[in-house]
């Protein structure tokens, strides 16, 4: 075809449109027919370009309309009605085509800036539905209810798209019931209200959009201007403004989308993590999988990677969120490099992202138990004592008083009831921040108890029967959450205790920490106690535990006296120490240092025994290794660094743990919805402090602490004996069959 057939062409198709009313198919159809004469359904489809499902009723509609005849044959065929008798009644129009086409040329300006300015409403309306039609993947539509009509047709036909739609200028009335006055196309796959003024704003795979101006805004002059965007970054502009500014503050409109369908596409993080909220309330995280095209934030380069879910962040009220992505394809998970990866213009992120596409993982880390955490289930069972209880052990430092609270609000009839989810919290939050009044929560204490790491170990040592002594800051005197707790043990307190305030939501919690401003060091402890009556409380027991390091920064001073002046004095010293390490990420790399040296040579008296989560351990190895055998695990070659006997990395999905003699690993069962996520640690390490004190090998004892920590989230509370071997009799149980 000629450039002069081709503008022909453009403007019988404008003409059509704009004059006559054909939607784009329609004028494509009928174009069709009038170049090719008589066909049947497939050859208009062919020629048309239009699916095949769609030509029949469009030339239905055709007939209609005057503009095609059907011939009732086998095949079905159409032509089209001579142009001088299907147009006679609307010649007049097309007599105004010219001047209507030349209008639109002049209201376009600068299209090769990606902008072009439209003035006429039905151009408008064209290039709407345009952009709905030839959307790929995705469509994000603000629109005032009043003009939710005019693109209900279009909707309609978008069954391939993922559709989310803001209906603006609703009525109060119309938000409270959560349903306009208009009927909304099954197609949109998620609707919401606003009741403030809003512009007609309209993205197509976040690489194209339009934005039309409406009536009754003070910067709107005589003439609702619409602005066509091609250029994706400006595109890109108006989606997120709807995307993060709009839709977290409409009102949902309750519609039975069901669970999402996978694998799945995005072009939005937010919208990934919102399906990956639902999917990970049946399932465990590293269930699902991963593939995100986009860019390093640090070098600009662009980047595809591929990983296995391992967390994320996500609310609607917070513009941040990102997940967090193993993508490490080997099967040593320790050294498994982690990633984060964050939506377009994120900072403080690896990798931000344009495209993301989620999946199930067949391959779950937890879907099966492997032959050798069979292994070490049996020798632990195999190793479990007859009876629990027969020993002693010493714990200390780390110790607090934990005050549980909830925020509270009042309800009509003057009754109050818990504010039960943290984005409640949220917005009554940024109410008071939009009004005059200084903002006034209201909270109750529902209890207090005893926290840190001796009275979490403690506890489960208490419940077995175990003669616990209990070293630490637990109050002048002892508080009575100590002393009531542990009425039948040996407490030894070392200074005042300060307070951590819970406020718990159901979906996390909130916390309010007061720091003690009296340092616990070597001088605190020999001013209160003396050495030697320090080593006489941990003489004749089984292990010392000690942690966390976190809480007790000083604790490297303590380890080097422990060394040279304590256990020369002790007849019947432990036979392990357990140092608990807590968030070394807040010790800086001359603490860590000093620490590790101080380890070491307490390890040359004494078998030591780390424990520490990925956090922690990541931690460690980007402070303390250099780039020597980036093969080995990371455990190992922590442990190495270290050097104590062994070190141990524990995780919900299990434990690995590295000796003299090598590296060994242990599956957890998989805990999916759990019912408590507090304290988690400190009950592996309760595990793992009780498997040491029963002396149990290497992979059973990463087995008792795995159970110790899964019993615990599935019952919200430390297990008894019965209970400890009720679970490893099952443990494969709650595995996938292999």
């Amino acid at each position: 075809m000629t450039a002069e057939d081709d503008a022909k062409l453009a403007l019988l198709r404008e003409t059509l449109q704009d004059n006559v009313d054909l939607t784009t198919y329609e004028t494509e159809v009928y174009l069709a027919l009038v170049r090719g004469g008589t066909q049947t359904m497939t050859d208009i489809a062919e020629t048309s370009d239009v699916p095949k499902q769609r030509v029949y009723d469009i030339v239905d509609r055709l007939r209609e309309r005057g503009f095609v005849e059907v011939i009732d044959d086998y095949p079905q065929k159409a032509y089209a009605v001579d142009p001088g008798e299907a147009f006679s009644s609307i010649r007049d129009q097309l007599s105004r085509a010219e001047g209507y086409l030349e209008e639109l040329h002049e209201t376009v300006e600068t299209v090769e800036s990606g902008v072009a300015l439209f003035k006429s409403e039905s151009t408008i309306k064209r290039y709407v539905s345009d952009l709905l039609q030839t959307a790929e993947q995705d469509i994000l539509l603000l629109v005032p209810v009043g003009r939710l009509p005019s693109v209900v047709d279009d909707l309609e036909q978008c069954v391939d798209q993922q559709i989310r739609l803001i209906v603006s200028n609703v009525s109060p009335e119309e938000k409270e019931r959560g349903t306009p006055d208009v009927s909304i196309p099954d197609t949109v796959d998620e609707v919401r209200l606003v009741s403030t003024r809003e512009d007609f704003a309209l993205t197509a795979d976040r690489q194209r959009g339009l934005y039309w101006v409406q009536e009754g805004h003070d910067y709107v002059d005589d003439e609702r201007h619409g602005y066509y965007i091609t250029n994706p970054s400006l595109a890109m502009v108006l989606d997120r403004f709807v995307s993060e500014s709009i839709w977290p503050l409409a009102k949902p409109l309750e519609r039975s989308t069901g669970r999402p369908t996978l694998p799945k596409q995005y072009m939005r993080i937010r919208d990934c993590l919102a399906d990956v909220s639902v999917l990970t309330e049946s399932q465990p995280v590293d269930a699902f999988e991963i593939t995100f095209h986009g860019y390093d934030t640090e070098t600009g380069e662009e980047v595809t990677k591929q990983g296995t879910l391992t967390s994320y962040y996500y609310t609607e009220y917070d513009i941040r969120a990102s997940l967090t992505l193993n993508v490490d394809t080997a099967t040593d998970e320790v050294s498994s490099p982690m990633i984060t990866v964050g939506g377009v213009g994120t900072r403080n992120v690896d990798y931000t992202a344009d495209t993301i596409e989620l999946r199930q993982n067949g391959t779950s880390h937890t879907a099966a138990i492997d032959d050798e955490t069979r292994r070490h289930l049996e020798a632990c069972k195999a190793e479990l004592p007859t009876e629990f209880g027969n020993g002693s052990v010493a714990l200390c430092f780390d110790a607090f008083i934990d005050r549980m609270r909830e925020f509270i609000q009042r309800q009509p009839g003057g009754e109050y009831e818990q504010i039960r989810q943290f984005d409640s919290f949220r917005e009554a939050l940024v109410r008071y921040e939009a009004s005059e009044s200084p903002p006034r929560v209201e909270w109750r204490q529902t209890r207090t108890e005893p926290g840190g790491l001796v009275a979490h170990v403690g506890s489960v040592f208490d419940e077995l029967g175990y003669d616990v002594t209990l070293i630490g800051r637990m109050g002048d005197p002892i508080r009575s959450e100590f002393a009531r707790r542990f009425r039948n043990q040996t407490l030894v307190s070392l200074g005042q205790t300060t307070s951590t305030d819970y406020v718990w939501f159901e979906d996390r919690k909130f916390l309010l920490t007061e720091p003690n401003p009296e340092p616990l060091d070597w001088d605190r402890i020999v001013d209160r106690i003396g050495a030697s009556a320090f080593a006489e409380y941990i003489d004749g027991k089984s292990v010392l535990s000690m942690g966390s390091w976190y809480s007790t920064p000083e604790l490297a001073d303590v380890l080097e006296h422990l060394s040279e002046e304590v256990w020369p004095m002790l007849s019947s010293p432990p036979r392990h120490v357990h140092f608990v390490p807590g968030e070394v990420d807040q010790l800086s790399a001359a603490e860590l240092e000093r620490g590790c040296a101080a380890l070491a040579t307490l390890d040359d008296t004494v078998p030591v025994t780390v424990t520490a989560n990925r956090n922690q351990t990541r931690r460690f190895r980007d402070t303390l290794l250099g780039n020597g055998d980036e093969t080995a695990p990371t455990v190992e070659r922590v442990r190495d660094r270290l050097d104590v006997t062994r070190y141990v990395m524990h995780s919900q999905r299990g434990a690995t743990l590295a000796s003299h003699e090598g590296v060994l690993s242990a599956k957890a069962p998989q805990v999916v919805n759990p019912h408590q996520l507090r304290n988690v640690d400190e009950h592996f390490l309760s595990g793992m402090t009780l498997a040491l004190a029963e002396d149990l090998s290497d992979g059973a004892a990463l087995v008792l602490a795995n159970t110790v920590a899964s019993y615990f989230m599935r019952h919200n509370k430390a297990p008894e004996s019965r209970e400890i071997r009720a679970f490893i009799s099952e443990y494969d149980a709650f595995f996938a069959e292999s």
